[in-house]
């Protein structure tokens, strides 16, 4: 571990739990995004979305979806 972030652990143990959680949640959050950034950044994740993004555009202009439907 590098000495930046056994500073920045030692200055987040001095702090109440409920800081604590919320700064384990962001560190978290942070990790996430960045694994997620990896898997969709690649050259073939790129075209899959960019088909998958095609074909609800067709589905759309056939009347198969309406626009907006999707609930995720």
């Amino acid at each position: 571990m590098i000495e930046e972030l056994r500073h920045a652990i030692a200055q987040v143990e001095q702090q109440p739990a409920d800081m604590q959680r919320h700064i384990a949640e962001l560190i978290t959050l942070a990790l996430d995004e960045q694994e997620w950034d990896a898997l969709t950044n690649t050259p073939e994740s790129q075209a899959y979305l960019a088909q998958l993004s095609r074909e609800i555009d067709e589905q759309e202009a056939a009347g198969e979806v309406e626009e907006g439907g999707w609930d995720l």
